[in-house]
């Protein structure tokens, strides 16, 4: 049967069908840009041909490598420090105070997963901007994972009413099962050569994406089965040597494929060597707006005929090797600028005076003769390293120039490198540097742009699959002054459709560390105020109704400063004490409850005590169930286990 014959009998998102695509998608990807990518990451790393760099270094070519000096400049340029996400209340309403505790949770859940080196996002982020200026392709991959616990509750049977006592009816059999005691937005990195898409010319054309997972055994069979395992591990062959994987890295390992087809809102899990679909498709699980659980890549140089990018080394690559070119040359001059000589070997006195010690006085037979002849100058004869000096000097400003090319291609100037001409005045070098930052500056969006569509996500993740308890004990909002908004902000933020339109998720500066920026913030604020209050104190004591007034303009200035939600409580507290109100949380304990009949609510109670309990517990029942039956992760959960095993 051919191949054609075989495509046409072939079912359509069958795991033959994908693995067809898979690897017609994968040829097409390592003949645009993976393979260039490999010999870029050489580059990069200085790797030479032979056994080591020691011994190359010594008798190779001598390589300038400012390729890497660039990208360490650049890297930190982009993305030096983890993300400081800011979620605000849409325009800055002052009076919408559940938006802004709702935005408050969203940017404690955020930062709890990005502050310390130690985060998965932070690092997943570090390594696609690494991966987007080396390769040409940085990317991430957002799941949710919960956390489960075994929970076993008995029967529930029929109180008798009048004692009080169980009955032999019974109202709920026994519950064995599960509940979600823990949940988090796992943020993974996915490496340049594993990632995958349908073939487009933009990112609005993909319809499926797809990520390489090499996954360990006991990971495989937790998701997959003991019984796969074997089937796959017994027909796999192993193809990680063409593409310069750790040696022994296969061992133990599988190489599964993630797939995600917009065309069927499903989730599709492949085995592509063996063309085996290793788990019955899934319904789309996380419910996204967008569908993906990724970004758009960080990409390279590309254009709106094909998505697959140009690394920026390909750009410059002339200049670099004409950079190694001359470095290699300059090396070779050097080792020749050295005193060389000849002379005439049967004149040993000669011979003595060229080869002996510092200020040496050698006796000279025959001198008269010499001096006959000419004396030194004409007994010697020195190779003429002024032409060698004098061809170094030219290759050193050359190189000069080369690098400074570079420089301009690249976007680097001498004012990001901190280096500077002492001749040149401040404008001078503010123009330079806002001239070398034009085209840094897209790249820079295009980053900024990319880690606030992950953390949309994520934010989306949370707001359609956390449970209300796991929002409040992870963002600690109750230990702020926001704590009486807590339970209506959480409220708003499950309903996604109406948070999406309150609340916006953005970021704040990716490059070089500003240590005080916060500090200064601050110190800012507190002036504004100060000088405000300070103009306002003499009117306030005239006219003691203004107060509320003053104090509304100070909520409506203290909204546009970024992290002020949390006082704005405190501010919102003193105006209504201002105005003779108190404050929320007071006013609740303050409302007087309506007067009863003390024996009619005693008879009250009586009744309604044994139902009450009943139904709260059979409630509870229910909501544990409807725990245990959710299956909102992006991996499948292992069966579970029989009793006695």
């Amino acid at each position: 049967m051919s191949d054609d014959d075989k495509n046409d009998t072939m079912a359509e998102y069958s795991g033959a069908w994908w693995a067809k695509e898979i690897n017609t998608v994968e040829k097409e990807m390592n003949d645009k840009f993976r393979d260039s990518g490999d010999k870029i990451v050489k580059r990069y790393l200085d790797e030479r041909d032979g056994d080591g760099i020691v011994g190359e270094a010594q008798t190779g070519a001598r390589k300038y490598n400012v390729f890497w000096a660039n990208t360490q400049i650049l890297q930190s340029a982009l993305y030096a420090t983890p993300p400081k996400p800011i979620v605000k209340r849409q325009h800055d309403d002052a009076k919408d105070d559940i938006a802004r505790t709702a935005a408050l949770i969203f940017q404690r859940m955020l930062s709890l997963g990005l502050d310390g080196d130690d985060s998965d996002m932070h690092q997943s982020f570090q390594h696609s901007v690494e991966d987007r200026l080396i390769p040409g392709l940085g990317q991430v991959w957002l799941r949710l994972e919960n956390v489960l616990e075994p929970v076993s509750l008995p029967p529930i049977m029929e109180k008798d009413p009048m004692s009080g006592m169980d009955t032999d009816v019974e109202l709920e059999p026994a519950y064995e099962g599960e509940r979600i005691v823990d949940q988090k937005v796992v943020t993974d990195y996915v490496h340049w050569r594993d990632f995958f898409w349908s073939p487009a010319r933009t990112w609005g054309e993909v319809w499926w994406v797809a990520r390489r997972i090499w996954m360990k055994k006991k990971a495989f069979v937790k998701q997959f089965g003991e019984e796969k395992y074997k089937e796959v591990k017994e027909n796999a062959k192993s193809k990680l040597a063409e593409h310069g994987y750790p040696k022994g890295f296969e061992k133990g390992r599988l190489e599964v494929f993630e797939i995600w087809c917009e065309d069927t809102n499903k989730v599709y899990f492949v085995h592509v060597g063996t063309e085996t679909e290793l788990a019955a498709p899934k319904d789309d699980p996380l419910q996204l707006d967008g569908f993906w659980p990724v970004p758009k890549p960080l990409l390279a140089t590309h254009t709106t005929n094909s998505l697959y990018p140009r690394a920026d080394y390909v750009m410059v690559q002339d200049q670099y090797e004409e950079l190694d070119t001359l470095n290699d040359r300059i090396n070779t001059l050097t080792k020749a600028l050295r005193v060389v000589g000849a002379y005439d070997k049967d004149n040993a006195a000669l011979a003595r005076m060229i080869t002996g010690s510092e200020f040496a006085m050698i006796p000279v037979d025959k001198w008269a003769v010499l001096s006959e002849a000419g004396g030194m100058a004409k007994a010697v004869d020195w190779f003429p390293v002024e032409m060698v000096a004098n061809v170094l000097d030219k290759l050193v400003i050359q190189r000069q120039l080369i690098v400074q090319q570079i420089y301009e291609l690249t976007s680097i100037s001498d004012i990001m490198r901190g280096g500077s001409n002492p001749r040149e005045t401040l404008g001078a070098q503010k123009l330079k540097a806002q001239y070398s930052s034009v085209r840094l500056r897209l790249t820079q969006q295009a980053v900024a742009l990319f880690v606030c569509e992950a953390m949309h996500i994520k934010c989306e993740i949370i707001s359609k699959h956390f449970e209300p308890d796991q929002i409040a004990k992870q963002s600690l909002i109750d230990m702020t002054e926001s704590a009486m908004f807590a339970d209506q902000a959480i409220d708003l933020l499950k309903d996604w459709n109406a948070s999406k339109w309150r609340i916006e998720i953005s970021e704040e500066s990716l490059s070089m560390a500003d240590y005080t920026a916060e500090r200064e913030m601050r110190i800012q604020y507190l002036t504004a105020v100060g000088q405000f209050l300070s103009q306002s104190a003499q009117m306030a004591m005239s006219m003691p109704g203004a107060v509320p007034y003053i104090l509304k303009i100070i909520m409506w200035v203290t909204a546009s400063f970024r992290g002020s939600d949390d006082i704005e409580t405190v501010l919102d507290d003193a105006a209504k004490a201002a105005i003779g109100m108190p404050p929320p949380n007071q006013q609740q304990k303050e409302e007087k409850k309506p007067e009863k009949d003390p024996m009619l609510e005693a008879q009250a109670k009586a009744k309604s005590q044994i139902a009450i309990d009943n139904n709260q517990t059979k409630n509870r029942i229910i909501e544990i169930k409807a725990e245990g039956a959710k299956d909102i992760m992006t991996e499948p959960l292992p069966e579970p286990k029989p009793q006695g095993e």
